[in-house]
C-alpha cells in the first residue's frame, strides 16, 4: 500500500510540474484596443485570438482589452516597450510620431479607392514601410483598413471650401492633418478621441473628421448635426507587435501571428464596406444630416490640400512617397 500511495504522489508531482512548465511557457499577449466591442475591428481581432490560440495549441494566450482598457493607443505602445501590454492597432498618424514614415499613410487623398489602398498597402511598398517599425522596438504584422475618413459638424452644412471657414474641428496629433484643416480655413483642435464625446456635447468643438463606423459606434452622431463626406484620408490601424515579444515567440508561433493578422485584415477589409453603409443608414435615421459633396467640390479640396502633400511626402520621406507614387501607379494599370 506504501508503495501504491508513493507512486502516486510521484504522478501527482508530475502531473504539477507539467502544468507548471505549461503554465511558465505559456504567452500571453496583452492587445490594447481603441473600439468597443461592437466595432468590425474588435471582431476581426477575434478572429486573430481565435487562431493564434488554436494554431499554438494554447502556448499563446490572445487577451482582447476594448475600448481603451489599457490606455489610448500611446500609452499601450509605451506599455509593449516594458512588456505590460504585447500588441496594439494604432492608427499611421499615431505611428508617425515614434516613426515618421507612417506620416505618408495618413496623407490626404492618397488613395482613389479602398481597393486601390489595399493592394498597395499588401504589396512591396507595404512590406517596406513596416520594415521601418523595427528600430522602434516593434513588428508590423500588416495594415488593416479602417474606411475614407468624413467630416461632421454642429454649425452648418459643408457644400464649398467657404463653409469649412472657422469651424472648430477636432483632428489627431499629426502636423499635417493639422496643417490641411487650417488651409480648408478651420480652426483644427487636436484632443484624444476618449475625449471627444463630451466635447462635442459640451461645444468646445464644433466637429470632427473619422471614419464612419467610428462615428457611428462610439455614438458621436448623437451630439452632431451635418456629415459631410469628404472621403479626405483613407484611415487605417497597423497590427503592431512588441519586438521583444515577437522574439520570444518560435518560428512556427511568429508565423501563426502573420496568418492570423493576415485573416484579420482580409475580414476587415470585408467589413469595411459592409458596416460603413450600415453605419451610414442607422445614423441618418438620427439628427446626423449627410451632405454628398459634388465631383467639383471634391476637386477644390484637392486642389487645395494637394501643395500641403506633396510638400509633406517629400519631407517625410522623398524616396518612400515617390515609391509610393510608382506603386499607385503599377495597380491601376
Amino acid at each position: 500500500m506504501k508503495k501504491i500511495g508513493n507512486s502516486k504522489l510521484l504522478l501527482t508531482g508530475l502531473l504539477l510540474l507539467s502544468m507548471s512548465q505549461f503554465t511558465l511557457a505559456q504567452k500571453i499577449m496583452r492587445v490594447g484596443l481603441g473600439v468597443p466591442e461592437s466595432h468590425f475591428e474588435y471582431k476581426g481581432m477575434e478572429l486573430f485570438k481565435k487562431n493564434v490560440e488554436e494554431n499554438t495549441n494554447g502556448a499563446v494566450k490572445v487577451e482582447l482589452y476594448p475600448s481603451n482598457q489599457l490606455g489610448v493607443d500611446q500609452e499601450v505602445l509605451e506599455q509593449i516597450k516594458f512588456g505590460a501590454a504585447q500588441m496594439n492597432l494604432p492608427d499611421p498618424a499615431i505611428l508617425g510620431n515614434l516613426v515618421k514614415d507612417f506620416q505618408i499613410l495618413s496623407l490626404p487623398y492618397l488613395f482613389d479607392s479602398q481597393e486601390e489602398a489595399v493592394k498597395i498597402t499588401k504589396g512591396e511598398w507595404g512590406k517596406e514601410l513596416l520594415t521601418k517599425l523595427d528600430k522602434a522596438g516593434y513588428v508590423g504584422l500588416g495594415f488593416a483598413p479602417f474606411g475614407f475618413r468624413h467630416v461632421t459638424n454642429n454649425a452648418r452644412e459643408i457644400k464649398s471650401i467657404e463653409d469649412f471657414k472657422g469651424l472648430k474641428i477636432r483632428t489627431m496629433q499629426n502636423p499635417i492633418h493639422l496643417e490641411v484643416f487650417r488651409a480648408l480655413g478651420t480652426n483644427p483642435t487636436p484632443m484624444p478621441f476618449s475625449e471627444l464625446f463630451s466635447a462635442l456635447q459640451q461645444g468646445v468643438v464644433d466637429g470632427q473628421e473619422n471614419p464612419l463606423m467610428n462615428i457611428y459606434s462610439n455614438k458621436l452622431n448623437e451630439v452632431q448635426k451635418y456629415g459631410t463626406m469628404t472621403g479626405h484620408v483613407f484611415s487605417w490601424v497597423v497590427l503592431v507587435v512588441g519586438k521583444n515579444f515577437y522574439s520570444s515567440l518560435t518560428p512556427e508561433q511568429q508565423k501563426t501571428l502573420h496568418d492570423a493578422a493576415d485573416l484579420a485584415i482580409d475580414y476587415m477589409d470585408a467589413a469595411v464596406i459592409s458596416d460603413d453603409k450600415m453605419a451610414r443608414e442607422e445614423m441618418a435615421k438620427t439628427k446626423l444630416n449627410f451632405i454628398d459633396p459634388s465631383p467639383e467640390f471634391k476637386q477644390q479640396i484637392k486642389e487645395k490640400v494637394q501643395p500641403i502633400v506633396d510638400k509633406a511626402g517629400q519631407k517625410v520621406n522623398k524616396k518612400l512617397y515617390e515609391d509610393f507614387k510608382e506603386a499607385k501607379n503599377k495597380v491601376n494599370q
